[in-house]
């Protein structure tokens, strides 16, 4: 199984399965930007080489400042932590919540985060035939039973989302309720709407909601491992106590203060993104799958009944170096699920020639004539 350690873009994992070279792989099962790490980062890293005889400033203020002017919140509303998941870990340790509502199917961290903190995981389940909406009334009925609530904006591994009406819905309720309101926004930096959507400055002055923000993915540095937390200056305060010294190293702290700058580099991502989705739904549609719609870099796709389940495509298509996410793994996604990344032209094209002549082979049929833009 690829997600033996619960998250796609496992290359050694992969390498051992399918026996083809890390460097030959394409990567369809990591949501990553498919531009790469923005221009000029690599020599910013090779200019602060140097640095790494020092230890790492353990408040992130350069870079918490950038972020502060990005978005236009003060730098003591921001937590910056080694990945969103360790901003996660900590809210959850931080707030010690005795239940945590949590939609499914949704990203793996939350569930096992409030598990490993002693929590109840209440699930708040999003219906096939709704197409994965995110369920708004389970949602506002879930926050008077739940002291911490999670909510992927989009949410992963669906792509769904709320509406801002919605979502100030949600904060309302929560501060009736006493709840803690998460919004992991990791993914919305893709959405061309990205401004009118989150709620990173709400969540500046609010003690109930925190927002989530990973710089991994739309930065294309996951090795790295950078993200960060928006709330009130005492939530931040509160949570940081937990976080361990030099969480965040000098790298990371520099590409993060770089990237933030990279104005062209995000109009381009998002540009890219919304041509190769749009692009990809159509082609899967044609070869006989149901791919979810949505705006992330990132797609929600189900096999036909008649045809191959998840499982067999993945283990097909990375016999040819082709990696997708098996989704078994989520609460309520079966063997006929998968996720795949949104990548450039050429490797989608790449993905589509090599699930259609899966599924035609399979099928022992002629399928839908497949042919490069």
């Amino acid at each position: 199984m690829l997600e033996r350690n619960g998250h796609g873009g496992d290359l050694t994992t992969a390498v051992e399965l399918f026996g083809v070279p890390a460097r030959e792989m394409l990567d369809f099962s990591a949501n990553i930007n498919p531009l790469g790490p923005p221009p000029g980062l690599k020599d910013v890293l090779h200019k602060e080489w140097t640095g790494l005889v020092h230890y790492p400033d353990p408040e992130s203020r350069e870079l918490r400042t950038a972020i502060s002017q990005k978005y236009n919140i003060e730098p003591a509303s921001i937590l910056v932590g080694n990945g969103a998941a360790e901003v996660i870990d900590l809210i959850v340790r931080g707030f010690k919540p005795g239940r945590v509502a949590v939609v499914d199917p949704a990203f793996l961290e939350y569930a096992e985060a409030a598990l490993k903190a002693g929590a109840e995981v209440l699930s708040v389940p999003a219906s096939a035939d709704d197409g994965f909406a995110i369920p708004e009334e389970a949602l506002l009925a879930a926050c008077e039973e739940a002291d911490l609530l999670f909510i992927g904006q989009p949410n992963n591994p669906t792509g769904q989302w709320l509406s801002r009406e919605a979502v100030v819905r949600l904060a309302d309720t929560a501060i009736a309720h006493n709840t803690i309101l998460v919004l992991d926004e990791a993914f919305i930096d893709f959405f061309e709407d990205e401004k009118e959507l989150s709620f990173i400055r709400e969540a500046a002055f609010s003690r109930h909601v925190i927002v989530i923000r990973s710089m991994t993915k739309f930065y294309g540095i996951p090795g790295l491992r950078l993200g960060y937390a928006a709330s009130h200056p005492d939530n931040i305060s509160f949570i940081r106590k937990l976080q361990v010294p030099w969480s965040v190293n000098h790298l990371a702290q520099k590409a993060g203060v770089f990237a933030l700058n990279q104005t062209e580099y995000e109009t381009r991502t998002k540009r890219l993104v919304a041509v190769e989705r749009a692009w990809l739904e159509e082609e899967l549609k044609r070869i006989g799958c149901l791919p979810y719609p949505g705006k992330a870099n990132f797609m929600l796709v189900r096999t036909a009944a008649s045809g191959p389940d998840a499982s067999e495509l993945q283990l097909t298509l990375g016999r040819q170096g082709i990696l997708i996410r098996g989704c078994t793994g989520f609460t309520g996604l079966d063997t006929r699920y998968f996720r795949i990344a949104v990548r450039t032209c050429m490797e989608n094209e790449r993905l589509i020639a090599a699930l259609r002549n899966t599924l035609c082979n399979r099928q022992g049929a002629e399928g839908t004539d497949w042919t490069s833009r």
